[in-house]
């Protein structure tokens, strides 16, 4: 029990301070309609011991959000924290309200209520939750006033069978008491956010539930399952194997059968485009708040659950949805997998808990859009899971992410702590805009050393992905990839080291990074990156470029900004004299062209150095150990070439 008191503490404040972006959503909840308020502003107290607090109420739990319900203005005559909107459902009472829960209400609602709640939906922007129940008792009721409302309001392709759904395997000790699984669709965007921070692996209690089916167009049923769904419906919470759908009362279900068996659907989403913009439907076979035990519940008959922190998930989930739509891709970079290894030489910390390969083999990188955010997806082999219980869903690992996108900016790494140097590198050209997220941190950074922490950061651990969040406004509004460059690093988080960076050793120790160059370590130029986001087109490599520092000058090594995509090589009139001695071959290139050449593409054994004016271009390679520099950043590779080869 003193287990799930700290949890519920550390999961207060997460809910309080976690989801900024959204912290004027306001949520409405319907009590107007025969639904009680069980657990929405009481809290979740020990049933054998009245004393214990189990779980704040939903109101204080989810405080980041404001709160609002139709129903008895007298309700709640001494709470603060909860608005009332009227005894009935109005447009206007709606017009600022984000999401709408009718949890399990057991009288129809008014065709005037019906109307408003369509006409606030088609808003856009908005979440509807309709909640249901089993077909036993008022259950029967629920499910009738639930698909009737559904069918009028006429957005979206979910239902609630006319049916119940038990588990054989998954439940609190009775096959009704079921025990729903977390496990949101492969295809459910942003669904890390739904996962964030469970506990106990995702259970939440759906006691005694219907069960989610959809409709077609020509009114014809269908089983909601991972084949079977109307676009943009993703399941959220589902049965185990075992479920077992059972028939109550008449009359008799319209998808599914008493004894099938499988899968159920308890909870699902669906996404309702409306011209330009979107708004949510949820529906769902329990209740959040309400009903004999709602989803809510913390602890169930001896059963630890993540009631609380899967209700704050999915209204944040949705309210961020809501708004953004599916995110639409704009680009994917590459890495290679096993580079985690710094310039080449560096080995991991010796402590247990860096046991696992590939915990800083960053393996590439999304960038999409949804809304007025772009989300920025950072692929790991391997986070590790989350040992260490960082509130951003990770612990081990330190991420800085460098983009240049306009004129100006700043060539230095973040050094955010005084005594810093960060990662202890430097760019080959001026950065606008960058960040540094942890399992603990979330830093925007402007060029101008102006630091914000309006991003958002969650995790998605099955998929070993970080994903940050970060307003368009930042970058101007323009992200076209053949104009941006960018760098990512990615190094071993240390919350007591030095600017949150570990530091790196001759020789790895329990809590230090090993394989460092003793000079380098000594002059102070050592870098802390374990690895680099470098396409295997692009060169120099990672192992070039943070080998190209210099300890008698003092000199950090130069991190090359990386082009999304790679160019298409120039078509070229070409003409070349080759000389050949035993140590080395050397060619001399004369190009004429239409067009300045933006992109060099070379193998992995030639450096290339490229200048390049309108009409002609001159190339000489040199065929040696050592890599090529692409694009933009030939300049600044000749001046590091002499680096490169001294290093290797």
């Amino acid at each position: 029990m003193k287990r799930l008191a700290t949890a519920l503490a550390a999961f207060i404040l997460f809910s309080v301070f976690g989801f900024a972006m959204v912290n004027a959503t306001t949520v409405a909840v319907d009590l107007t309609h025969g639904e009680n308020s069980r657990y929405l502003v009481s809290p979740v107290v020990d049933r054998n011991n009245q004393s214990n607090v189990l779980a704040p109420s939903i109101v204080e739990g989810v405080g980041d959000m404001k709160w609002a319900y139709f129903g008895n203005p007298d309700m709640f005559p001494n709470n603060t924290k909860i608005k009332n909107l009227g005894e009935n459902i109005t447009f206007e009472a709606l017009k600022n309200v984000d999401i709408l829960i009718l949890g399990q209400p057991t009288q129809a609602l008014t065709s005037e209520e019906v109307q408003a709640i369509k006409d606030w939906f088609a808003l856009g922007g908005k979440v509807l939750w309709i909640a249901a129940d089993s077909d036993h008792g008022s259950g029967v009721q629920v499910q009738s006033v639930t698909n009737d409302l559904l069918e009028q309001l006429g957005y979206g392709n979910l239902r609630i069978d006319l049916c119940s759904v038990d588990d054989h395997a998954s439940n609190a000790g009775s096959t009704f008491q079921v025990i729903g699984h977390v496990d949101p669709d492969a295809d459910t965007p942003f669904k890390g956010m739904i996962t964030k921070d469970f506990l106990h692996d995702g259970k939440v209690l759906f006691h005694g539930p219907g069960v989610v089916a959809w409709v077609d167009e020509n009114g014809n049923w269908h089983p909601l399952t991972k084949d079977s769904k109307p676009p943009l419906t993703y399941r959220i919470v589902v049965t185990s194997g075992d479920g077992t759908i059972i028939e109550g009362s008449e009359p008799p279900a319209n998808a599914y059968q008493a004894g099938d068996s499988g899968v159920f659907t308890l909870l699902a989403a669906q996404i309702i485009p409306l011209g330009g913009t979107q708004s949510i439907l949820i529906v769902s076979g329990e209740s959040p708040y309400g009903d004999y035990e709602p989803t809510w519940s913390p602890l169930f008959r001896g059963v630890e659950l993540d009631g609380p922190q899967f209700v704050s998930n999915i209204l944040h989930w949705a309210a961020l949805v809501a708004k953004s739509g599916v995110p639409e891709n704009l680009f994917s970079v590459s890495d290679p997998e096993g580079d985690d290894y710094g310039p080449g030489t560096y080995t991991y910390p010796t402590d247990a808990v860096f046991n696992k390969t590939g915990l800083f083999d960053l393996t590439g990188l999304d960038v999409l859009k949804a809304g007025d955010n772009y989300v920025f997806r950072f692929h790991f082999k391997n986070l590790g899971g989350n040992p260490w219980n960082g509130p951003n869903g990770f612990s081990l690992q330190v991420i800085e992410a460098y983009f240049d996108f306009k004129d100006g900016g700043n060539t230095s790494a973040i050094k955010l702590a005084d005594n810093g140097p960060g990662a202890n590198v430097k760019f080959n050209r001026p950065w606008d805009v960058a960040l540094r997220v942890t399992g603990w941190t979330k830093k925007l950074v402007l060029s101008n050393g102006t630091v914000l922490e309006n991003i958002e950061v969650f995790t998605d651990l099955e998929e070993n992905t970080i994903n940050v969040l970060v307003p368009v406004k930042y970058f101007g509004g323009n992200f076209n990839p053949e104009n941006i460059r960018m760098a990512v690093l990615v190094g071993s988080q240390d919350g007591f080291g030095v600017d949150e960076w570990r530091d790196v050793q001759v020789e790895a120790e329990e809590w230090r990074i090993g394989g460092g160059d003793s000079d380098a370590i000594i002059a102070g130029v050592a870098p802390r990156v374990m690895d680099l986001l470098v396409p295997e087109w692009f060169h120099p490599t990672q192992e070039e470029q943070l080998s190209s520092y210099d300890p008698e000058n003092g000199k950090r090594a130069t991190v090359m900004m990386v082009t999304p995509i790679e160019s298409t090589p120039t078509t070229t009139t070409t003409s070349t004299t080759t000389t050949t001695t035993s140590q080395q071959t050397t060619t001399t290139t004369t190009t004429t062209t239409s067009q300045v050449s933006t992109t060099t593409t070379t193998s992995s054994t030639t450096t290339t150095t490229t200048t390049s004016t309108t009409g002609s271009t001159t190339t000489t390679s040199t065929t040696s150990e050592g890599g090529g520099i692409c694009g933009p950043a030939a300049l600044i590779g000749l001046a590091i070439i002499p680096l490169l080869l001294r290093r290797h």
